[in-house]
């Protein structure tokens, strides 16, 4: 069994939004503030409390029990799960990450079952680059304003090929997370592009996400002939992270449920995790079992100022994780 968080958070962004500094651990009303606090360093501490209550206990386990904390989750993945999954061979029957598993209600909301994958492409239309002095008297496009129809179109017609999931029931399509284009003052604009970013199922597929694309653009070239417009999908890995899931019926979510009973008093409801975690490289490229998240703390404070984590909820995590070691190992 192979507990996992991992150490690194994004960047702070605006630190005037923080009510307290975010480097440095702040104590309130019961929750601990901090970069990186809930996404994920409490659970990385309950991880490591968990493992050494069970060692010096001196139970004795069927089995072993590993504990990883990882870098580079938050980039790209590729120093840090990718390459334990690959170059460093890591193993394991199953693994349980601490992501944060709350949302919108209590910690341990959830107990998510599927992380949803990312597929990250840009849409670049290609104009005129001139004098804009000159753009009502000399043929010209503007790349702006065609790109503005065309996001105005995908937004309204783009319809993705996938499966509901009984855990997810649809995948989430982010248009235009960034938009560029034009050069300034003076200049009718030659290039403009917008990125996309979309959250997907298990069972959908990059190439047949392409192609979903492709249709709609298509559609769109034939309403506008003299429209310029391609599809560029992101270097790896963010042009395609795959999606993941863990059976309901794993003997690890077995223990997890008991032991969330006895620590909690009930019984988390399984979910799909929103977003793309560790489980897609040790699923995918090591083959191991991954659940994406079980963790304190809330998701939708991950990423964003004022991060925290309630105290007691790090406590909590590190019996759960502790008991529900000692029943899968036994």
């Amino acid at each position: 069994l192979m507990l996992c968080g991992h150490s690194d958070t994004k960047p702070v962004g605006d630190a005037s939004q923080w009510q307290t500094d975010p480097l440095e651990p702040v104590f309130k009303d019961g929750k601990l503030y901090g970069l990186g606090s809930t996404d994920m360093k409490g659970a990385v501490a309950a991880m490591i409390y968990a493992t050494a209550a069970i060692q010096q206990s001196e139970v004795v386990l069927a089995g072993d029990l590993l504990l990883v904390i990882n870098a580079d989750e938050e980039r790209s993945m590729k120093f840090g799960s990718e390459f334990l999954a690959t170059d460093y061979g890591i193993q394991a029957d199953v693994a349980l990450l601490g992501e944060p598993s709350g949302i919108d209600g209590p910690e341990f909301e959830f107990l998510h079952l599927v992380s949803r994958g990312v597929c990250c492409f840009k849409i670049r239309v290609l104009g005129t680059q001139m004098h804009s002095s000159l753009t009502d008297r000399l043929s010209s496009v503007n790349a702006n304003v065609k790109l503005a129809d065309v996001l105005a179109r995908m937004n309204r017609e783009l319809r993705l090929t996938y499966l509901p999931h009984t855990l997810c029931a649809n995948p989430t399509i982010n248009l235009a997370v960034k938009i560029e284009g034009g050069v300034g003052y003076g200049v009718c604009p030659g290039v403009a592009e917008f990125q996309a970013d979309i959250r997907t199922l298990p069972g959908m597929t990059r190439q047949q996400l392409q192609l979903d694309v492709e249709r709609c653009l298509d559609s769109i070239r034939r309403d506008d002939p003299e429209l310029r417009v391609e599809l560029e999908f992101e270097q790896p890995p963010l042009d395609w992270i795959p999606a993941t899931e863990v059976p309901a019926d794993h003997p690890l979510v077995a223990a997890l449920f008991t032991a969330s009973e006895e620590v909690l008093g009930w019984r988390p409801k399984l979910s799909a995790f929103p977003g793309a975690t560790d489980a897609a490289k040790f699923q995918a490229l090591a083959g191991i079992p991954t659940i994406p998240s079980f963790g304190p703390g809330w998701l939708k404070l991950a990423h964003g100022p004022n991060e925290c984590v309630g105290m007691e909820a790090i406590v909590q995590a590190a019996k759960i994780y502790a008991l529900a070691a000692r029943a899968y190992l036994r």
